[in-house]
């Protein structure tokens, strides 16, 4: 994987979460300062107002005015309340010539008043604040007029704050902000760690990036295969498909994609995955334009469920014509084999025969058993239509017969070779391996008579399989198991034969039925009907 240059999640997480965090905190700090500050200074307002205004109103302080003579009783009373009132650093009181009754300084009592605004209290305008500058510096007053009981205007009364006190509390505010920015950078950087962390895990170590590049090369990958790739999620709707399972299904991706898998393809049984959890390997499909796909389907597990199935399409229609001519010739093959062996054994009792000069007996020995084998190999290419059917059978009689097994014909039985419910090869599948079952039984036990019929009825709508055999019979607890993969009686390279029996009959919709007796034999018994419509598929 080639490095992209991209710093790691983590680094990236942490800086968008710091430049976040900052301009949140610097916007915020900004407005919320504004606001605050503006807010402190009403407030202030206020309570300089109201202090001057009910100060004003203090009847010694309206008794030493009107006697025009300060005391030290309203020194002593205006010292103590500037000590009580916290938002307070300053009180003074003048009369209408500008002369201090009272001042923090007791020295500056009786001198003249430096403030500049206390005019307009003296030219009558009512309560008022403003900023002011006086002995001590800069300072925000509240100017509120000291009328006599006749409403006479008799002095005045400032109350202020100094500016310093005013900046430190803004600078208490402005550091109160910066720790709960650094506190929320803090608590931004821990989340984003664990946040990195939490989808480092999601994408198992991977950085996104290579994730990524991961992510294109397996989806070329995917795409580059010839197997048809079909997915669908939990409610069976169609999640992925490939361009190899697009040509198959002769379908466009975009038409199909998260469709319905029902809406799409009827007679599909793929969602039987999702409640069977099990996996399905080598289904024979056959398709309108005579396409013969191989299809395994599997379940899709994420943390111990099932949240989809998948299935790979094989596309095996050369490889299956090919099959379609040399199962015959293997077949043909086998039963010349078997005809070999057998013909040898009446050669010899033959050439006794004339060895002994028993030349009539030797004749009608020749043609009784020309006579047998011409009736039994007419009997099957009579019923049987299809060619790799019928070599099936034949090469199937021979065996048995040099197993001393008797394989015989069901009386009406019928297969044509044209428009067969079953294909040729799920047929031979399901002939081949119910036979050898009931060869394999037949050899476990020793019955009076070694017998295997086998009887094949088809009409235009359906088609009815019997295999019956005179074995030792399947016991009741395990004829349930039978038909599952890798289960068997005989040994552990055995137990596919009537899996792949079970497979074939699952894919065409038919129906096994399955009797047996112990000491007597068993009977398999399978029903297909003409259900599948031109131009449908069962992916």
């Amino acid at each position: 994987m080639k490095k992209t240059g991209m710093k790691p999640i983590r680094t990236q997480i942490f800086s968008v979460n710091l430049i976040v965090v900052a301009i949140t905190i610097l916007l915020t700090l900004f407005g919320t300062l504004c606001l605050t500050l503006r807010q402190n200074q009403h407030v202030l307002d206020r309570n300089l107002m109201n202090s001057a205004q009910v100060i004003a109103r203090i009847p010694i302080v309206l008794r030493d005015l009107e006697a025009g003579k300060p005391t030290d009783e309203l020194y002593e009373f205006l010292k103590t309340s500037t000590v009580q009132i916290s938002d307070i650093d300053i009180i003074a009181v003048a009369d209408i010539n500008n002369i201090q009754y009272y001042y923090p300084d007791r020295d500056l009592i009786g001198r003249f008043y430096m403030g500049k605004v206390q005019q307009r209290i003296l030219d009558g305008e009512p309560a008022f604040t403003s900023h002011d500058t006086g002995r001590s510096g800069a300072e925000r007053c509240a100017y509120a007029p000291v009328k006599g009981t006749n409403g006479e205007l008799l002095g005045f009364v400032m109350v202020g704050i100094y500016m310093r006190s005013v900046t430190q509390g803004v600078l208490y505010t402005i550091i109160s902000f910066i720790l709960i920015a650094i506190a929320a950078v803090a608590i931004g950087a821990i989340l984003s760690f664990k946040l990195s962390d939490r989808i480092k895990r999601s994408l198992m170590g991977y950085e996104p990036e290579a994730f990524l590049g991961l992510f294109h090369q397996r989806e070329d990958i995917l795409e580059a295969l010839e197997e048809g790739i079909l997915a669908i999620d939990g409610n069976a709707n169609l999640m992925y498909i490939n361009k190899a399972a697009t040509r198959m299904l002769e379908v466009r991706k975009e038409d199909i994609l998260g469709k319905a898998l029902q809406d799409i393809y009827p007679d599909s049984t793929l969602d039987r995955v999702l409640s069977s959890k099990r996996s399905e390997h080598n289904i024979p499909l056959l398709f309108l334009d005579q396409k013969h796909i191989l299809s395994d389907r599997m379940p899709i597990w994420e943390d111990g469920r099932i949240v989809g199935a998948v299935v790979i399409l094989r596309n095996r229609t050369e490889v299956t014509r090919l099959a379609k001519d040399l199962t015959g010739v293997l077949h043909m093959v086998d039963a010349l084999r078997a005809y070999t062996h057998e013909f040898m054994n009446k050669l010899h009792v033959i050439l006794g025969l004339l060895q002994l000069g028993q030349t009539e007996r030797a004749e009608a020995y020749i043609m009784d058993v020309t006579s047998i084998q011409r009736k039994a190999v007419g009997e099957i290419m009579n019923s049987i239509e299809d060619p790799s059917v019928a070599a099936l059978l034949v090469g199937k009689t021979s065996r048995c017969a040099e197993m001393g097994i008797r394989l015989s014909l069901g009386a009406g039985s019928r297969l044509q070779a044209d428009e067969m419910i079953l294909p040729t090869d799920a047929c031979v599948t399901i002939l081949g391996n119910l036979i050898e079952n009931a060869i394999d039984a037949m050899n476990l036990s020793v019955p009076s008579l070694k017998e295997i019929i086998v009887s094949l009825n088809e009409d235009e709508e359906s088609l009815l399989i019997c295999v019956e055999d005179t074995g030792p019979g399947i016991e009741p607890e395990i004829v349930e198991n039978i038909f599952r993969r890798g289960f068997s009686t005989k040994s552990i390279e055995r137990g596919t034969g009537l899996s792949l029996v079970s497979a074939v009959v699952t894919a065409y919709h038919g129906q096994v039925r399955v009797e047996s007796e112990l000491g007597v034999g068993t009977t398999f018994l399978l029903t297909f009907r003409r259900t599948v419509r031109k131009g449908s598929t069962n992916v």
